[in-house]
């Protein structure tokens, strides 16, 4: 995949790879039973997934996340996946809170294009946004 950004002139620099989140196994093998089938997934495993991605990020010149060593860190990981396996409402927020200083740190150097929202007028916005109205 970050081959495939660089190849579309995508530097390394404005990537951030995520790692998969901790599965928690006993909510997971519910949600299989009642699909049918056996616990399909292993936590373990997830994590050889997540140390992979973590190498991936090293060897491209990456940001990472490591959502499945945060999470685990936390008390209670469980409550950041609805299911086992897939982020709950608090889980999204888990990731926002940890992804949104990422973001900040790559675009906060970028130089503003358009003026800020508030800097707007109201009643003919044409002014704020190309000068003198005439282009």
């Amino acid at each position: 995949m970050v081959q495939y950004l660089k190849s579309v002139d995508i530097p390394e620099n404005r990537v951030i790879l995520i790692t998969p989140t901790p599965l928690c196994e006993t909510a997971w093998e519910k949600e299989c039973i009642i699909q049918g089938c056996k616990l399909n997934r292993l936590n373990s495993v997830v994590g050889e997934y997540a140390n992979a991605c973590l190498q991936v990020a090293q060897d491209c010149g990456t940001d990472v996340l490591d959502l499945w060593t945060l999470m685990q860190d936390s008390q209670d990981f469980s409550s950041y996946l609805s299911d086992g396996l897939h982020l709950s409402p608090k889980g999204n927020e888990f990731l926002f809170s940890h992804l949104w200083p990422l973001i900040e740190k790559k675009v906060s150097s970028l130089p503003l294009l358009l003026p800020y929202w508030r800097d707007v007028a109201e009643a003919k916005p044409e002014l704020s946004l190309l000068g003198d109205g005439d282009h």
